[in-house]
């Protein structure tokens, strides 16, 4: 079985805005430094059981904050990051701009055949979201590990949550639903839940029901 974990656009224009401007303060203050758990994350998770990893970029730039090993394979967009940005190379926001995503089928017929498909990376609800479903779409076992998304950078931070050799929906699932304790209704966290994690690839929604994989 082909298993590919493809982690999408891990660039420095993205990775920085969840970074300490000075590694220091991650002492100061007493936080794990997350770079150093998000390389070892995707080794355990992935390499060691024989995913092949898969790096996305854009044609004009380099990847940043993952160290890829020799085994990893490294795949471009259809696009420029000039072309996606909404603000130029000097910070000043383009007038009357229209994101040109990726395409996602240019993307994963750079994959080959692949019979299950792990996605990460940035962002989950906007590119990962939309790579994953058409793969889902093209017939693809395909799941996102939520974990390994942009929201890694608060998820890895919970000792109780995160787990760095493993992503279990269900805890996912467990660990959202603790609002709940925090007097919001049952029915408006539900909701909410949904708003946000219906589509299958996220792994709790089945694609003929709206109940919850329980």
């Amino acid at each position: 079985m082909n298993k590919v974990f493809l982690y999408l656009y891990p660039i420095e224009e993205y990775t920085k805005m969840f970074l300490f401007d000075n590694d220091e303060l991650y002492d100061k203050m007493n936080i794990k430094c997350p770079l150093p758990i998000l390389n070892e994350c995707i080794q355990k998770r992935y390499r060691d059981k024989g995913y092949q990893v898969v790096f996305a970029l854009y044609p004009d730039k380099n990847i940043f904050g993952i160290t890829p090993k020799s085994q990893d394979i490294i795949i471009y967009t259809d696009v420029t990051f000039d072309e996606a940005s909404e603000c130029y190379s000097d910070g000043n926001q383009k007038e009357n701009f229209v994101p040109k995503y990726p395409n996602e089928q240019f993307l994963l017929n750079q994959l080959g055949h692949i019979d299950e498909l792990v996605v990460g990376g940035y962002h989950f609800s906007d590119c990962v979201k939309k790579i994953g479903e058409t793969a889902l779409n093209m017939g693809i076992d395909t799941t996102v590990d939520i974990d390994l998304t942009d929201l890694f950078f608060s998820l890895y931070k919970n000792d109780e949550y995160f787990k760095i050799d493993e992503y279990n929906p269900q805890r996912y699932m467990n660990f959202w639903k603790k609002f709940e304790t925090l007097g919001e209704k049952k029915e408006f966290i539900d909701k909410q839940f949904q708003k946000m994690y219906g589509s299958p690839i996220y792994g709790f929604y089945s694609e003929k029901t709206t109940e919850y994989k329980r």
